[in-house]
């Protein structure tokens, strides 16, 4: 009796393990395909193009200030002696 509950089993998680199996398979399928494109639905529903930045609203860098090489981070690299 033990015997016929063991192949049941083993014959219900053969079953179960294929039908994962497929399914997995058919999304990563799914995944995988092209998608029409958002012109071809619904011309009307496309977003109009992001407009570029004003040339006034952007911030140039000041040539003028240089950094202080002694607060540099290059200064402050030490390395153990001691291995």
């Amino acid at each position: 009796m033990q015997n016929d509950r063991t192949m049941w089993l083993i014959v219900l998680s053969a079953v179960l393990f294929f039908g994962a199996a497929v399914v997995t398979l058919r999304a990563a399928e799914r995944a995988i395909q092209p998608r029409p494109a958002a012109a071809a639905v619904d011309p009307e529903k496309q977003h109009p193009p992001a407009s570029a930045p004003e040339e006034s609203a952007t911030i140039a860098d000041d040539p003028t200030t240089a950094p202080d090489p002694k607060q540099s981070a290059d200064n402050n690299v030490s390395f153990p002696t001691n291995i």
